[in-house]
């Protein structure tokens, strides 16, 4: 057995192995190599629009592009129009519907909520408001989604074209979504997605067919195939080491007969003989060092050494008052930990402290 103790051996063994792991691979492909396809499973319904302003070609082009982000990314936007929220904040309001109707996926929990409430008289007292809540896999986006609102959906808002109001708010998302996911959307378009989603009761993406692996997974599996052999290949070079040391490094057994050359590393291995006695002080064979002079210490340098350290502190956030713009003003926040599951296992819920988690967005 002395030729697998030869580094060159043992690396064409490590050869020999990864190409065998990748053999086995090829031999596992699966038999079902037809070409992969997804598909959303049940139905979802994405408007409600009670106050009767949406166009049907809206309401048709909402339900499209939504179908085709939620296939890519588990993410969903929801549009509400109502004639008024029954005195309910429009923030709270939307929160509860998303919760209520489970939008955003359970994966990524990406789900927003637009709100149009036309008579509900906003606190700087003009007619109308709008708002959107968002869940809290979207929280860090909130500052942006918020300008987006207010940038998108005043002008028309406040002239009373909701339905183009409406149009042209939804588009900005989708681009917005579109570019944080970095997929392509369009109406009822859903190319092959390895991930699924789920969002709702019974509403999923489903994927069939082979999906070829992607190079960031063939890498990571061949590093772990090579952290493998690695790991075992040093166990068993332990195995041999002990064998080794019990057979010639034990106790009263002399010069080993033989060295124990190391697979990977190290020098080979080999018992040395004893020392021989060491000399008394003071006799041939030695240096007598001279005998210390009992005073004149070395005096100590000078300076002493220290230093210090601090930190820092991090916070973050943003806030508003309660407050909402009239005639169209807007409020969106992040919903967090308390308000319960929105979205196929989220949450929409609100800020407990004094901050709201969001801004309202207004005429000025």
């Amino acid at each position: 057995m002395k030729v697998f103790q030869k580094r060159s051996v043992a690396a064409l063994v490590m050869a020999l192995a990864i190409l065998g792991g990748i053999l086995l691979g090829q031999i596992r492909k699966p038999s079902d190599v037809s070409a992969p396809s997804t598909a959303v499973v049940g139905t979802y319904t994405y408007v409600y629009d009670h106050a009767g302003v949406l166009t049907d070609e809206t309401m048709a082009h909402i339900d499209a592009m939504n179908a085709s982000l939620f296939a890519q990314t588990g993410a969903q936007i929801m549009v509400v129009t109502v004639d008024t929220t029954g005195g309910t904040d429009i923030i709270d309001y939307a929160a509860d519907l998303g919760n209520r109707y489970g939008v955003g996926s359970a994966e990524r929990d990406n789900g927003l909520v637009l709100v149009l409430a036309l008579e509900d008289v906003a606190q700087n007292g003009l007619l109308g408001d709008y708002g959107a809540a968002y869940g809290d896999g979207l929280q860090d986006y909130g500052e942006t989604l918020n300008s987006l609102l207010y940038a998108r959906m005043e002008a028309d808002f406040a002239a009373g074209r909701y339905d183009a109001a409406v149009q042209e708010t939804f588009g900005a998302y989708m681009d917005w979504f579109s570019d944080l996911y970095d997929v392509t959307i369009r109406e009822n378009y859903i190319p092959p997605v390895r991930e699924t989603y789920s969002a709702g009761d019974g509403y999923y993406t489903q994927t069939t067919g082979y999906l070829a692996p992607t190079m960031g997974m063939v890498s990571s599996e061949l590093l772990t195939i090579l952290v493998v052999l690695l790991v075992l290949w040093i166990a068993l070079d332990g195995v041999r080491y002990g064998r080794y040391r019990r057979r010639y490094m034990m106790p009263s057994m002399g010069i080993p007969t033989r060295r124990y050359y190391p697979v990977f590393w190290g020098r080979p291995r080999r018992r040395r003989p004893p020392a021989g006695p060491r000399p008394p002080r003071g006799t041939g064979g030695g240096v007598t060092r001279p005998p210390r002079s009992s005073g004149g210490r070395r005096p100590p340098t000078g300076g002493s050494r220290g230093g210090t350290f601090g930190g820092g502190s991090f916070g973050g956030g943003f806030g508003g008052s309660r407050g909402s713009f009239g005639g169209g003003g807007s409020f969106s926040r992040g919903f967090g930990g308390s308000r319960g599951s929105f979205g196929g296992g989220g949450s929409f819920s609100r800020s407990s402290g004094g901050s709201r988690g969001g801004s309202r967005g207004g005429r000025r």
